[in-house]
């Protein structure tokens, strides 16, 4: 189930304007090629080569891809070795967790607020209780985001934090500061080991 809410966070001034304006204008969402276009991606940590819809992808350090356009219907798919198809519906940002048992497809919960900053998080581990913690605002951006599932949270823009992972009082790792800005997604991964990684979500051209 996913856990979504906006977190208006009381921090001081100086972090709500961390960024400069300009950086406001780079990884925006992109408009859809027509008005039921919706966008996919996959993570796949362990598959050297991945494909959606025709196109191969690059994946970061954890195996993310970009978003790739497609329209609504079948979509090819082809992870390392594997092939198959994926029906998707119209007008939805969707991520497939590949490594995940039964290869759940999640709709993903953007929410493409220009005034804000999507926070998305994905749990590949077996962990079921744990807290995302922004340590500037002390508090807990994302709690307990069940095995297998994403976590989002709207969060007010631009600021920078710092996130750990903390399990029953302990920090079981943790992220460099994030720049979070208006109009885009950043991508958190916590790992099988329950290392946590970071990415802005990006677009396939």
């Amino acid at each position: 189930m996913m856990n979504k809410r906006t977190l208006l966070l009381s921090l001081p001034v100086a972090l709500l304007t961390a960024l400069p304006a300009a950086a406001q204008d780079e990884g925006l969402y992109p408009e859809p090629s027509s008005p039921d276009a919706s966008f996919l991606r996959v993570i796949a940590p362990d598959a050297d080569s991945v494909s959606i819809d025709g196109t191969r992808l690059e994946t970061s350090d954890a195996g993310l891809t970009p978003y790739v356009e497609v329209s609504p219907g079948d979509v090819d798919l082809t992870v390392g070795d594997e092939e198959r198809s994926v029906e998707v519906g119209a007008s939805t940002h969707y991520t497939i967790l590949s490594s995940v048992k039964d290869e759940p497809m999640i709709k993903d919960d953007i929410t493409e607020s220009p005034a804000q900053a999507d926070l998305l998080l994905y749990n590949l581990s077996d962990m079921k209780t744990f807290d995302l913690y922004a340590t500037e605002a002390k508090t807990a951006a994302l709690s307990d985001v069940a095995p297998g599932t994403e976590g989002a949270v709207g969060l007010k823009a631009p600021l920078t934090l710092t996130f750990e992972l903390r399990q029953d009082g302990e920090t079981l790792s943790s992220l460099d500061p994030l720049e979070l800005r208006r109009g885009t997604a950043t991508t958190v991964i916590v790992g099988a080991d329950g290392a946590l990684t970071a990415t802005d979500s990006t677009y396939a051209n």
